[in-house]
């Protein structure tokens, strides 16, 4: 039985057809993480090594006898300044740039040190570099090291290593005993095909921001007030971004639907689109909706850290349909809007009327 739990209400993959997230599947070592209809289905070969949570940019995936946030906070209690795999915590790969980020302002010391196994120490590679940077930016005098952790034997298969990380879940969830049939019925779920619940599509349209984005915000407010402020390039952030409307935005209004958290907004009447940085998780999906490719990237201010504010990226000249009485984009000629007028052209044409 599989002890990963994929919440596809917060998955960004379930939220439009048109999604292009796949950073569980690109990242699993295994390939065992395939989509049915965009539903992400994970096979039961999963070997747990859990380097798909710490890509997921909605945190639409977790272990099931593991909570990311409680390690952090007792981490962080014990005052210790090293992180091991498979030391409390079954492995690094869980860790996102926002944990590590977070974790290296709260943390008493200068330096973070992290300890990665064989298989998570390229992803972490690429995680630290960017924290670092970003730190380095922010200017609070923190920093993060990584090393390979020694193995006390030859290289373990990935046999060996997925059992290792199974019996180091299991002592965790051994407070609780699960019964049988509850077992049983877990069983048969994770080997069949999952399909949206009711459930599932109430969260989508629930908008809350990932545990770990709440962490950085409690993490920045404790950072000292810099007075030079740095632009970084879009591609240096994984996990944020700044955007831009262009005038080729026609608000269809696909784009603040679909956000998984509202960093993209407006206001009752459709009349502008606001945008939040800070509730941004770079999950790409307002672009992949975009049918004129009116979104665009820019550079990231690290000013929106400590100054947050909501940007207003474009505004339209919004009116009453004179039809049916609702706001529609007007941009001139007759005040119809574009659905009524489709029915009036449609209506004359079954009545053969020019």
């Amino acid at each position: 039985m599989s002890i990963i739990n994929i919440e596809l209400g917060n998955c960004v993959k379930v939220f439009s057809k048109n999604a292009s997230c796949t950073n569980c599947a690109d990242i699993c070592p295994e390939k065992v993480i395939t989509y049915t209809d965009n539903v992400p289905q994970v096979d039961s070969s999963c070997t747990e090594c859990g380097l798909c949570l710490g890509t997921c940019p909605t945190e639409a995936i977790s272990l099931k006898s593991f909570d990311t946030l409680e390690f952090i906070f007792s981490f962080l209690e014990k005052e210790e300044h090293t992180i091991a795999c498979k030391n409390e915590i079954p492995c690094l790969g869980i860790l996102s740039v926002e944990h590590l980020v977070s974790l290296s302002i709260l943390s008493v010391h200068e330096t973070l040190t992290l300890q990665s196994c064989e298989l998570c120490h390229q992803q972490l590679t690429t995680y630290v570099s960017e924290a670092n940077y970003l730190l380095d930016a922010l200017q609070c005098g923190k920093s993060i090291t990584l090393e390979q952790k020694l193995e006390e034997t030859k290289r373990e298969s990935v046999e060996e290593q997925s059992e290792d990380r199974r019996a180091f879940l299991q002592r965790l969830s051994l407070k609780g005993a699960i019964k049988s049939k509850v077992e049983f019925e877990q069983e048969v779920q994770s080997h069949e095909t999952r399909t949206l619940s009711q459930e599932d599509s109430a969260n989508i349209r629930k908008k809350e921001l990932p545990n770990k984005r709440k962490l950085l915000y409690m993490a920045l407010k404790r950072l000292h007030k810099i007075d030079e402020f740095k632009l970084i390039e879009e591609s240096y952030l994984s996990f944020i971004s700044q955007k831009r409307i262009e005038q080729s935005c026609d608000n269809c209004s696909i784009c603040y639907r679909v956000c998984p958290t509202g960093a993209l907004n407006s206001d009752k009447r459709g009349s502008k689109i606001h945008f939040d940085a800070l509730s941004c998780v770079k999950c790409r999906l307002c672009h992949d909706v975009c049918e004129p490719d009116a979104i665009k990237l820019e550079a990231f201010n690290t000013k929106s850290f400590f100054k947050p504010k909501i940007d207003e990226l474009i505004k339209f000249n919004v009116m009453r349909c004179n039809e049916c009485a609702n706001f529609f984009t007007y941009q001139g000629g007759e005040v119809i809007c574009p659905r009524c007028k489709l029915e009036e052209e449609e209506a004359k044409e079954l009545w053969g009327i020019q």
